[in-house]
């Protein structure tokens, strides 16, 4: 049961690691090629929480309503997807432009032992949880309504 644990402690790492070296080169790339347009990818940042009990992810969706966002889950992987829009008049312009906006996709991986029969979505004050409890896996597609 340890070198389970610890090939998944591994992946994990890994996965963190190959998060921060892409979003570095996002960063890179965006300040030498800066976007052609004003608007700013939004790429709402995760919190993955573990327990023998339950899967857990925590995103910050700020300005989002449920049902701009999408959860789907096809085979082992739990796929978040949704669009952040600021629109201004026809007769306004950005003095300044600081806020992230624009479609967004994130990918997660399905631990090993989750029941996928049994995930739930909610969101609330902009924040959103998505729940896998631990228990049996099922390789269907399914989409998950966001409560």
């Amino acid at each position: 049961m340890k070198r389970t644990t610890d090939l998944y402690e591994l992946g994990e790492e890994i996965e963190k690691q190959v998060h921060k070296f892409g979003q570095e080169f996002h960063d890179f790339v965006e300040r030498i090629v800066p976007a052609p347009s004003k608007t700013k990818d939004f790429r709402p940042e995760a919190d993955l929480i573990t327990s023998d009990k339950s899967f857990r992810i925590i995103m910050d969706l700020p300005g989002l309503t449920k049902k701009e966002i999408a959860i789907v889950r096809k085979q082992n992987v739990l796929i978040v997807r949704g669009e952040k829009e600021i629109e201004l008049a026809d007769n306004e312009h950005y003095k300044r432009s600081e806020r992230k906006s624009g479609a967004f996709v994130r990918s997660f991986a399905i631990p090993e032992g989750a029941d996928v029969n049994n995930i739930t979505a909610s969101f609330r004050n902009g924040v959103l949880t998505v729940q896998l409890p631990m228990g049996s896996a099922d390789e269907e597609v399914t989409h998950i309504p966001v409560q």
